[in-house]
């Protein structure tokens, strides 16, 4: 394919150490890549794909797995019909050194890291290779952190067990725009040092030389969310990391986190963690005194 991927900003969720969906697909990306790894399990219907260079089709229980910066898009199969269900999967996305720059390193991750570096050109497992992995993704989204961590863990170990290996593309480099990557590390680095201030939309327009109107489509196709969405997920993230501290408040984390609103503040909290502050700093302060 001659068209330039677009790289993809990844924004970590609030409260893990990498990403978990566990939806219907957005069949309306573009072609992108992002220096994440990425796990994809195709639970319930068909999809069509472009994996590297290669048009694909993927159907229920198979799963692919995405070296760092490895180029794909997935969209609605050909014979989907308007009243067919939104395909749905699990994606889960995770930098590599997520656990530390040696975990991967280590002795006993060793068929782990040769499964990863395989992953550069892409790996198709059918339906009949997922199985034992399949009791560790259904429902991951829905358990706690540990077990959310260790179930990743046991899938990549398991996958690295397969004797067959059916890689996507013999490539593993690609055409990538060099305006598009300055960009957006500018941005995340503009959104990661002024997080706790304002952020506008014209400030970051006007950091890339874009219109807001053309800033904020920009944004949105590489993101898949609004900078709105963005920075309240981040600040979310610090102030969980202030409430798992002692000597934290709840006015605190929302105050210095960026939030200049506490009733806004314990809404989009409980929205993205699930539950209000309060009660994540309790959870987190009895489970410090179990330990």
């Amino acid at each position: 394919m001659k068209k330039t991927p677009a790289l993809r900003l990844i924004n970590p969720q609030s409260h893990c150490s990498f990403v978990i969906k566990e939806e219907p697909f957005d069949l309306n990306t573009k072609w992108h890549y992002h220096p994440e790894i990425e796990i994809m399990y195709f639970r319930k219907g068909k999809v069509s794909a472009i994996m590297g260079n290669r048009f694909m089709e993927f159907n229920e229980g198979e799963l692919v797995l995405l070296g760092q910066d490895f180029p794909h898009v997935i969209f609605r199969h050909e014979n989907h019909k308007e009243s067919d269900s939104t395909p749905q999967g699990v994606v889960i996305q995770f930098a590599y050194d997520f656990l530390g720059a040696h975990f991967f390193k280590t002795p006993e991750m060793v068929k782990v890291r040769a499964l990863l570096w395989k992953a550069k050109s892409g790996i198709l497992f059918k339906a009949k290779e997922t199985v034992k992995v399949k009791k560790f993704l259904v429902g991951i989204s829905r358990k706690s952190g540990p077990y959310q961590l260790t179930n990743l863990l046991e899938t990549l170990i398991c996958l690295s067990e397969e004797q067959c290996v059916n890689f996507l593309t013999i490539e593993q480099e690609y055409n990538r725009s060099e305006l598009d990557e300055r960009r957006m590390r500018l941005i995340k680095e503009y959104i990661y040092a002024n997080f706790k201030n304002k952020i506008t939309v014209a400030d970051m327009a006007n950091l890339v030389n874009m219109t807001e109107t053309s800033f904020c489509r920009y944004y949105k196709r590489r993101t898949l969310k609004s900078l709105t969405r963005t920075l309240n997920e981040i600040r979310v993230s610090y102030a969980c990391e202030m409430l798992r501290k002692k000597d934290a408040n709840v006015t605190e984390a929302c105050y210095q986190s960026g939030f200049t609103s506490p009733a806004f503040f314990s809404r989009t909290f409980k929205k993205i963690v699930g539950m209000p502050p309060s009660d994540y700093r309790k959870h987190k302060m009895e489970q410090i005194v179990r330990w």
